[in-house]
Formats: structure tokens, C-alpha cells, sequence
């Protein structure tokens, strides 16, 4: 006879669980974890959701180059994404790229390829233009073209895949519109350098390294004013001019010499030494005295006198005038004008790292010296200047021996600068009370011998991860008031076979509000790892689209850190590479959600046909039209047509979130069930704001939950909340397991799963 009871899984904040820990039901893990978790996330609380959908912002500057995504950060309310590609730069903000200044349209023609006149436009062959509010020829507008046949007044239109836009049959064009073209920054980085090039950021200015072009030094001025130049390593303070000295008391046959240098009123920052000058005198002879003098200096709060002592310049005095009176002074040799130095000259001193620590500008890895560090003058990030003997705000260098030469990869300021090389991560700090870095006061230790890959590790908090050497293991490193060290876990081993065969190519962190790493896999495949460790959560996810992925980062955008993928898919027949900007999933009305890929959404006036899905084109996809789930639908002329009237749309790719739990495991008075045949009966979900959930024990043995219930006929359905009973179709096996999919564009999220049991022998 078979028994019979209800289990409850009331958490999944383990995540999708390797193959290899089916058997591990001893694990905590164990009972809190999946089997499958396709297009869904894990919430920090235990919950699991479907991701959101992924709105279309446009198609990259060259669909035969893999771009880079990277996120610039002016303040909580100006923030960018960069798309980083071959030699060009370009810039996203609330979900769509920054243009030029518009240029107005007069005329556009229905031929093969459409000619766009435009007075004076500026616009080069090659150049992308966005086009809106043309009258007439609307199949026009909201679309990015590739300017071709540019003259002064007039220019040709492809798409971004080269293909001429064939406007014969198009409507013809009846008056007004505009063409914005994308803003675009040049820069020396090859479409195979891309992903090796480093960069931090503060305030408005963005550094970029990589091993084999100068530092540069990127720039914001204003949304659409950008600039990236090369950095010139030396005090920005200059020197003083006209300096001159004089034996204003007194005559002498012995020599003085002497030089000056500025001190900037706000930064504080030293220039170099001014030419020497030289005057003779007897100053040892009472009431002798030599003037020092120089030109005024705007923005300087005071200049520094030093004295020659045997060849050695030490200083002997500081004024905020214009001349300075030697009375005879002794210099003290022990402060002395700094030195010029700029380490990052010629090839092959290039370097490769960059970060922040201290209040100095920190570089690391050159190709001449893979294993030192440079930090720059404190609070002068382009100063690498240093003075003899050493100051304590002066430039450092710091280099790391060890058994074997393991370059520099990553430089990461927490409490202590980590340095992670190939095979060993290094702790850099002060080797005395209070601790800061100074040229005489530096200390290296090793931490740990994991080694990292090429991946940049991001912070959590007060956590690093890092992507471990070979590229397929993820692991965090945190300070440890035991060890007096830093130390870490395998965050990867659980969900080890989401990184066999594969290494992780690209990753970003999304803090608000689910604290997600979103990770970009060799293959294309995106997973989602959900990380609290002072709760102890860290799940794993898997994600697919109609397409691979191939590069994501995080921006903050009003109260959400938003991912942006770059999405390789077959658009119109051709290879295209799309930006896609994941959607909020807060809602609150079931109209508003959205749940396509590479969808865009209307709100507006009561219309039977939407337009603008030009990228889309020929490709079946879903629509959520007032809250209805409309499928079926063919992109044809960039539009798609409904058979109501629609005031809400989203409109898009559709994918399958799928759930499924690991192989029951309820205990018996005999002992395990595990190897017992079972069968589900029904299951009761606990769910939140959810609606059109399938249940069944198998993929192809699922029961949608007939949901609706007191809506007026038409009226879309409400999502719910609380507990639904869904029956399902029996079956007997061995595992006992339960899934729910999601396979419209609607919200589910999965609180905790209640099924009910029969266990055989």
C-alpha cells in the first residue's frame, strides 16, 4: 500500500544544483535548492521569479564586432553605459544612445535606397543617424541607419547590417523629421583588445590602461561633450617663471643657488623645480642678505625656496609674495624639490591594471614590469614625481617577488589594495601604525594561491569575487579577524556544472534591488548568481534567449541598478548585435509588465497596429496587449496588428522560465524514499503576484492553474497572491519531482511548493 503526505520546499535559496549533489540529501542545500532554474532568479529571501524581459535600445556600431559593455557613474541620478567597440566609443543613458544636436529633414525620397535631404547635416558615410518625426514616410521613424552617398545637403540610408533601405514602397513623404547622429568618440582600442582594457572612475573622469597604448584619460563635459586624451604624467602646477637673485647687502665671492617652486592654493600639489639661479655673497658676514624674486602666479598659495648645499637643494623657507630674503639660512637637505618622473614612457611600459587607493592614482603591470605597482603622488593622480629622500606623500613603487613571475591582472582598494596575479593574491598595505602606504612604509603578503583570470573581480559590499585562474571557477575573498587575512570560498562548486567547459567571459553586479551577478559564459549562455553571504544565499541560475549573450554590465537608474546585455541574434536574416536593457519588474498594474526579449513597448492612443519593430522583422513574436497575452504575431513592415484595440503593449521575443525541484526527499518509517516510485497527485503553490502558471510532474505533462475569477468578461487577469491548488496529471517514477513553468510574457514568482505525495515501493 502506498503512502501518502504533503512536502513542503519552503525556500529555493540554494539555486540549480549540479547533477553530481542529487544524492547529497544531507546537504541544507539540498533541501533548498533546484534542478532547473531556466530564465529565472533566485530573490535574497528564498523566493524564485522569472527575469524580466529585455528591452531593445539599439543595434551596436558594427554587427561583425563583439563590443564591450562598461558602466560610468557621474552621480545616483547621471548615470552611462559605454559601448566600448573598435576604435569607437559610444554612450547609452535611460535606455537609449546619446545623439547629436538634430538636424531637420526636407525631403526623402521613394527610391532604392532612400535620399534624405537635409541642409548642411555634417553627416560622413559611415555614420549612424537616428530618424524621428517625419510626416508621411513614417516607416522612417524610431530607426538607426548607416548614412552612405553623403553630400553636403543629402545622404543615402542602409541599415546598420549595410543593406540598402528600399523605399519604393514606402508611403511618400510629406513634410518634417529630423536626423540625429549617435555620438561617437574615436579611440585606439582593436576589436581583440576591447576585453583587456582596464579602467576606474572618478567623479567625471574615467581612466583606460591596456599594455599596448598610453594611458588615456576619459572626460565628461556634458551628455553629448566627451573627451579621451592622452595623459601627460607631471604636476599640473607649473613651475614659477622670472625667478632671479640678487645680493641686496653685502658683496662676496661665494656662490648661492637657488630654486623655486609653486604650491597649488587648492590641491596642494608641488610643481617642479624652477630653473636654478645663482648670485654671490658672504651671508656669513651679519646683515648680508640675498633677494629672491619671480613672477606672479595665478592660483597658488605659496611657493618654496631651496638652497644649494654641496650640489644639493634643501629648503629653507616658504612665502605666499613673490620674493623671499636668505639671511644666511640653512637648507635642510632632508626636503629637497621633487624630481620629475614619469614611468609609463615607450612601449612596453604601458600599464595594464588601474584603480584607486589612498587617495593615489594606482597602476600595476607593465610589459617590462609585470609584478610592480606605481602609485602616483598623494591626491595628484597625473603626478608620479618623487624627491630625495623619499617624502611621505611622494610617488611609490612597489614590487611583488615571488618563486615565480605572475603578472599583475587586478588592483582592488578595500581596507588593504588586493593585488591578484595569475596564481596568487597579495595583500599591500603600510608596514606601520597608522597603516598608510608611503615610500618608506610598504608591505606585501600573500593571501591565498588560487590565481585569477583576466575577468576583473567586482566588490559585493565588503567582499571581492573573482573569477579564479582557468576562467571556470568563481570564488569571494573577504577579510578574517581570525586570520588576520583574507580568505574565501568556492561560490561555484554547488552549480559546478553550469562552468564545466566553459569560462566566463564578462560579468556586472546589480546591488539593488535582488543583489545579482549577472555573468556572461563562454557559450552565450547569461546566468544570474543571487549573493547575500551574511544570510547565507548564494543560488544559481541559468538564462537563455533567441540568441547568445555576449557582454553585460549594470547602471543605476532611478532606484534600480539595471543590466545591459549585448545580445548576438539573427535579425532580418542577417547576424546582428544588439544592446537590450533588462526591464524593471516592479509593476502595478498587470498592463505594464514586461516579460519579451528585444521588446519595445507602447503607450498611447487606442490604435489596432504597432509599428517600429523594424529589427524584428519576419520573426514571430508574443505581445501583452492591455494585459492580454496576444501570440501568433508576424513582424511585417516593422508592424504588427491586433484585432482590438490596444492603449498598452509590449511587444517582443518570447522565452520559457522554467522551475523545477530536485528529487523529493521525505523520510519514511522505513527509511528513505529515495529509489521508491512516487507520484504527484496535486501541488499547492505559494505565490506572489503571479498569473498563468502550468504545474505537472514532468515538461510534457503540464495543467495551467485556471486563474480567473472575479474580473469582468474582457477585463485582463490579475495576478495573485497566496496559495493555488493545481491538480496533476499522475504519473509514477522514481524522482518525485514538480514543475512550474512560465512560458507567457507574465509574472510569476514561486514562494514555496506544497506537493502531495504518493510513495510506492
Amino acid at each position: 500500500m502506498a503512502e501518502q503526505g504533503r512536502v513542503i520546499q519552503p525556500s529555493f535559496a540554494g539555486g540549480e544544483l549540479a547533477p553530481s549533489l542529487y544524492g547529497r540529501v544531507d546537504l541544507g542545500k539540498y533541501q533548498v535548492g533546484l534542478r532547473t532554474a531556466k530564465n529565472v532568479f533566485i530573490r535574497p529571501h528564498g523566493g524564485v521569479s522569472n527575469r524580466p524581459g529585455l528591452a531593445f535600445v539599439g543595434e551596436t556600431q558594427d554587427p561583425n564586432v563583439v563590443p564591450r559593455l562598461i558602466t560610468f557613474q557621474f552621480s545616483s541620478d547621471q548615470s552611462y553605459g559605454l559601448e566600448l567597440g573598435a576604435a569607437k566609443l559610444r554612450f547609452i543613458r535611460d535606455g537609449g544612445y546619446i545623439t547629436e544636436t538634430a538636424k531637420a529633414i526636407t525631403a526623402a525620397t521613394q527610391t532604392n535606397p532612400v535620399l534624405v535631404t537635409s541642409a548642411s547635416h555634417g553627416f560622413s558615410d559611415g555614420d549612424q543617424v537616428f530618424i524621428s518625426g517625419v510626416a508621411g514616410m513614417t516607416e522612417l521613424n524610431g530607426r538607426t541607419f548607416r548614412v552612405i552617398n553623403a553630400t553636403t545637403n543629402t545622404f543615402a540610408l542602409q541599415t546598420i547590417g549595410q543593406v540598402n533601405v528600399d523605399g519604393t514602397g514606402y508611403t511618400a513623404y510629406t513634410s518634417g523629421g529630423t536626423a540625429a547622429r549617435i555620438y561617437t568618440v574615436t579611440t585606439p582600442y582593436t576589436d581583440a583588445q576591447v576585453f583587456d582594457v582596464g579602467f576606474v572612475q572618478s567623479a567625471d573622469v574615467m581612466y583606460l590602461v591596456h599594455p599596448n597604448h598610453e594611458v588615456r584619460k576619459l572626460s565628461r563635459l556634458a551628455d553629448d561633450d566627451w573627451t579621451l586624451a592622452t595623459v601627460t604624467f607631471a604636476p599640473d602646477t607649473a613651475p614659477p617663471s622670472g625667478v632671479a637673485a640678487t645680493a641686496v647687502i653685502g658683496t662676496g665671492s661665494t656662490g648661492y643657488g637657488y630654486q623655486v617652486t609653486a604650491v597649488d592654493a587648492e590641491t596642494g600639489e608641488e610643481s617642479l623645480a624652477s630653473a636654478t639661479v645663482s648670485v654671490n655673497n658672504d651671508l656669513t658676514t651679519a646683515g648680508h642678505r640675498n633677494r629672491i624674486s619671480w613672477n606672479a602666479q595665478s592660483g597658488i598659495g605659496q611657493f618654496n625656496v631651496y638652497k644649494s648645499d654641496s650640489n644639493v637643494f634643501g629648503f629653507i623657507g616658504t612665502t605666499g609674495n613673490t620674493e623671499f630674503f636668505d639671511e644666511n639660512i640653512l637648507p635642510d637637505v632632508s626636503d629637497t624639490p621633487p624630481n620629475s618622473r614619469n614611468p609609463f614612457v615607450g612601449s612596453g611600459n604601458y600599464p595594464s591594471a588601474v584603480t584607486f587607493y589612498e587617495q593615489r592614482l594606482v597602476f600595476a603591470n607593465t610589459n617590462t614590469n609585470p609584478q610592480t605597482i606605481y602609485m602616483s603622488n598623494s591626491a595628484n593622480f597625473e603626478n608620479f614625481n618623487t624627491s630625495s629622500p623619499a617624502k611621505d606623500d611622494d610617488a611609490v613603487t612597489v614590487s611583488i617577488f615571488a618563486r615565480e613571475i605572475n603578472a599583475i591582472r587586478h588592483l582592488v582598494p578595500l581596507e588593504n589594495l588586493i593585488a591578484f596575479t595569475s596564481s596568487v593574491e597579495w595583500r599591500i598595505s603600510g608596514a606601520s601604525d597608522p597603516g598608510f602606504i608611503t615610500p618608506s612604509s610598504v608591505e606585501r603578503r600573500p593571501q591565498s594561491y588560487w590565481g585569477s583570470a583576466e575577468v576583473p573581480p567586482l566588490v559585493v559590499g565588503n567582499i571581492i569575487l573573482f573569477v579564479q585562474d582557468k576562467g571556470n571557477k568563481i570564488r569571494d575573498l573577504s577579510y578574517s579577524f581570525e586570520s588576520d587575512g583574507y580568505r574565501g570560498n568556492d561560490l561555484s562548486i554547488l552549480a559546478n556544472h553550469l562552468f564545466e567547459g566553459h569560462t566566463v567571459k564578462d560579468w556586472a553586479y546589480a546591488k539593488v534591488p535582488h543583489s545579482v551577478v549577472w555573468v556572461v559564459r563562454d557559450d552565450g549562455v547569461l546566468l544570474s548568481f543571487t549573493y547575500q553571504r551574511e544570510h547565507q544565499v548564494w543560488a544559481w541560475a541559468q538564462h537563455e534567449t533567441d540568441g547568445t549573450f555576449e557582454s553585460v554590465t549594470t547602471v543605476s537608474e532611478g532606484d534600480e541598478d539595471v543590466p545591459y546585455v549585448v545580445v548576438k541574434r539573427t535579425l532580418e536574416g542577417r547576424v546582428a548585435r544588439t544592446v537590450e536593457r533588462m526591464h524593471s519588474r516592479f509593476f502595478t498594474d498587470i498592463e505594464d509588465a514586461f516579460f519579451v526579449d528585444s521588446g519595445l513597448a507602447y503607450s498611447g492612443a487606442a490604435t489596432k497596429t504597432l509599428s517600429g519593430l523594424w529589427h524584428l522583422e519576419g520573426l514571430s513574436v508574443v505581445a501583452l496587449a492591455n494585459g492580454h497575452v496576444v501570440r501568433g504575431l508576424t513582424v511585417a513592415n516593422g508592424q504588427v496588428s491586433f484585432d482590438f484595440d490596444v492603449t498598452k503593449a509590449q511587444v517582443g521575443l518570447p522565452y520559457t522560465s522554467d522551475i523545477q525541484t530536485l528529487p523529493i526527499d521525505l523520510g519514511s518509517r522505513e527509511g528513505t524514499v529515495q529509489g521508491r516510485r512516487k507520484r504527484l497527485s496535486r501541488a499547492v503553490l505559494r505565490v506572489e503576484k503571479s498569473r498563468g502558471i502550468f504545474v505537472g510532474p514532468s515538461s510534457d505533462r503540464l495543467v495551467e492553474y485556471k486563474q480567473r475569477a472575479g474580473e469582468a468578461w474582457g477585463d485582463p487577469i490579475q495576478p495573485v497572491t497566496g496559495d493555488i491548488e493545481v491538480p496533476i496529471l499522475p504519473q509514477w517514477d522514481t524522482d518525485g519531482d514538480l514543475w512550474i513553468r512560465q512560458s507567457d510574457p507574465l509574472p510569476l514568482t514561486l514562494l514555496a511548493a506544497m506537493p502531495e505525495v504518493s510513495v510506492g515501493t
